[in-house]
């Protein structure tokens, strides 16, 4: 069991690393949509934080690969710095966010992603446990479900923030009605 920590702290560090990796890329690749959200957000020099950001995301895949323990942290701290910025916004009457994982579409509610980042706060607590090198199969195997789970329970929370239901009854039951007004 002793290893099983350590390999699975290792496999949570690659995909956090995969996951900021494609966040700092998506950025880059569109500078103004990325400064439109964070102006939108209301952050401090919108168009200078569109270049840093991507660049601190890169930097912290990097630093996930290489020192999984440190690069947990750092990603533990930039989610509380990015979750600050995100509940300042929702304080000051703001309901979306960015577009965190790259512009384009719309935005999600600003829950969603408080929720998202305390789902990727989770991971890096068991990035910490990392160590560098590559993670095995059956590590990668059972992060990977994890993730899919999360990815799961994030959407369903995204549904229900911008729906205010996850399931609709009245349609089940319509059908229903007409089926008895017909016997």
């Amino acid at each position: 069991m002793s290893q099983a920590l350590p390999a699975l702290g290792s496999a949570t560090a690659l995909l956090l690393a995969v996951l900021f990796a494609w966040a700092g890329v998506a950025k880059a690749l569109r500078p103004a949509a990325t400064a439109s959200g964070f102006a939108r957000l209301r952050v401090p020099a919108a168009r200078a934080a569109a270049r840093m950001v991507p660049l601190g995301e890169l930097g912290l895949a990097v630093l996930l690969l290489a020192r999984p323990r440190a690069g947990a942290l750092a990603v533990l701290l930039a989610l509380a710095a990015f979750s600050a910025v995100l509940a300042r916004a929702m304080a000051r009457g703001a309901t979306r966010g960015c577009a965190c994982f790259g512009p384009g579409g719309e935005p999600g509610p600003l829950s969603t992603a408080l929720v998202r980042n305390a789902l990727l706060a989770t991971a890096a607590l068991a990035a910490a446990a990392g160590e560098p090198g590559p993670a095995s199969l059956p590590a990668l195997t059972g992060v990977s479900a994890a993730a899919v789970t999360g990815a799961v329970a994030l959407a369903l929370w995204d549904l229900r923030a911008r729906t205010g239901r996850l399931w609709d009854n009245r349609v089940a039951l319509a059908g229903r009605t007409e089926i008895e007004e017909v016997r």
